[in-house]
C-alpha cells in the first residue's frame, strides 16, 4: 500500500510537470504598406507596414493524457488598406474566431485588398466631415460623406476604405474635408483627382494656417 501511494505521488507529480500553461503565440505578419490595428484577449496592437509582430496570448491549461487546452479567441484585425474577408458571404469583417492551442504559434498574413483615404488633423479646427466622390472621365460620380463622430481634433486621425482601380478599370477620386463652418481643403474636379491603385493612400493632413 505504501509504495502505490508513493506511485500516486510520482505520478501526480509528473502530470503537473507536463501540464503547461505557457499560452500560445500569434504572429501578425503586415504585407501591405500602412498601418493594420488588431485585439485579441484583451491586448491592443499595431503592426506597421512591411513588419510582423508577435502577440503572446493565454490559453487553457493543458494536461496531459486529459485535456489538450484548445481555446477560442476573437481575433479584431484592420488595416489602413487591409480588411478580413469573408469569402463565404463576400463582405468584408472586423473580427474572426480563432483556436489556440498551448505551446503553438501561429501565422496570420494581411495581403492588401483596398485602397483608402486618412484624414490627420494637426490643426486647431474640429474636423466633421470627409466628402468624396468617383469619376470615370467625362464622368462625375455621386459625392459621399462620412461624418465624424465625435469631430476630429488636433492629434485624431482617421481613415476610409475605398475600392482600388486597375489598368483595366480607370477612374479617379475627388475629396474634401470640412470643419463646423466651411470647406478647409479640397482636391480634384469632375476632369481631374487622385488615382489610387491597391495598397495606395491618399494622405490628408489638416495644419495650422
Amino acid at each position: 500500500m505504501y509504495k502505490i501511494k508513493i506511485l500516486l505521488v510520482i505520478l501526480v507529480a509528473l502530470i503537473g510537470l507536463i501540464a503547461c500553461e505557457d499560452g500560445a503565440s500569434i504572429k501578425v505578419h503586415n504585407q501591405t504598406s500602412h498601418n493594420v490595428y488588431g485585439e485579441v484577449d484583451g491586448i491592443e496592437f499595431t503592426v506597421a507596414g512591411a513588419t510582423t509582430k508577435k502577440i503572446n496570448v493565454d490559453t487553457n491549461r493543458k494536461v496531459f493524457l486529459f485535456e489538450d487546452g484548445k481555446t477560442s479567441k476573437t481575433l479584431s484585425l484592420v488595416g489602413e488598406t487591409y480588411r478580413i474577408w469573408d469569402e463565404f458571404y463576400g463582405v468584408p469583417q472586423s473580427e474572426t474566431d480563432i483556436k489556440l492551442y498551448p505551446g503553438k504559434s501561429y501565422d496570420v498574413f494581411c495581403s492588401p485588398n483596398s485602397a483608402s483615404v486618412k484624414v490627420i488633423n494637426n490643426s486647431e479646427y474640429s474636423i466633421y466631415k470627409l466628402n468624396y466622390r468617383k469619376n470615370e472621365l467625362f464622368s462625375p460620380g455621386q459625392w459621399f460623406n462620412i461624418t465624424y463622430d465625435p469631430p476630429l481634433e488636433k492629434g485624431d486621425f482617421a481613415y476610409y476604405h475605398l475600392a482600388p482601380q486597375t489598368e483595366e478599370n480607370r477612374f479617379f477620386y475627388n475629396f474634401s474635408v470640412e470643419n463646423q463652418d466651411e470647406v478647409i481643403y479640397s482636391i480634384g474636379n469632375e476632369f481631374d483627382g487622385v488615382e489610387l491603385f491597391m495598397d495606395e493612400q491618399h494622405l490628408i493632413i489638416i495644419e495650422e494656417e
